[in-house]
């Protein structure tokens, strides 16, 4: 799937839209549930501000390709992320089990932890230094969870290296272009998550 490749202007508003379903009764009860597995997509309002004509010209070009009905790729603003030797936990010879999970920004305190998700390429697991093979000394599910065939000895010190990022599958109905100046357009577009 085609990815867009241009980066919007700080300001973007993010609204997020649940999906749900509301069985209205008789007695003035109802009854709400998620619909459908991704029960809450995101609409995110993108400004392309003070843009040369060339680059204006290229976002619309790439929108109009995708004519509102083919979904792209868009990597959520403000979402990327990296790490390098992080730690994610210290064997104690029995346990198995271990979430991977990274600082919430570049400047965060240990106490700021995330789940580290949406990784670009399967993270890279070391014990003790030593790096590991994903599929015969570990496994590891979309969620982050590391399992381990066998329990880290105790005081082995677990790191990864990973880099990631909110990677949304959108589409866009609308946007606009304004001649700002000589040579000078902004480019206002809304991207809809698609549920599938």
């Amino acid at each position: 799937m085609e990815r867009f490749p241009f980066t919007p202007s700080w300001g973007a508003q993010l609204e997020s839209q649940p999906r749900v379903r509301k069985a209205q009764f008789g007695d003035g009860y109802s009854q709400r549930s998620e619909d459908g597995a991704r029960g809450l997509l995101q609409r995110w309002s993108l400004q392309f501000t003070a843009r040369r004509k060339e680059e204006a010209d290229a976002v619309d070009a790439f929108l109009r390709a995708h004519r509102g009905v083919a979904a792209f790729e868009f990597v959520a603003p403000d979402s990327a992320w990296g790490v390098t030797g992080q730690a994610f936990g210290i064997g104690d010879g029995a346990r198995t089990q271990f979430l991977l999970q990274r600082p919430l920004a570049p400047d965060a305190t240990v106490d700021e932890l995330v789940p580290a998700v949406g990784w670009e390429a399967a993270p890279l697991v070391y014990r003790a230094g030593v790096l590991l093979a994903e599929g015969s000394d570990y496994s590891l599910a979309p969620s982050g969870l590391v399992t381990f065939s066998a329990a880290p000895p105790a005081g082995a010190q677990l790191t990864f290296t990973a880099a990631g990022a909110q990677v949304l599958r959108v589409v866009c109905e609308r946007w606009t272009s304004t001649l700002k100046g000589f040579n000078a357009y902004d480019v206002s577009a809304e991207f809809q998550e698609e549920a599938g």
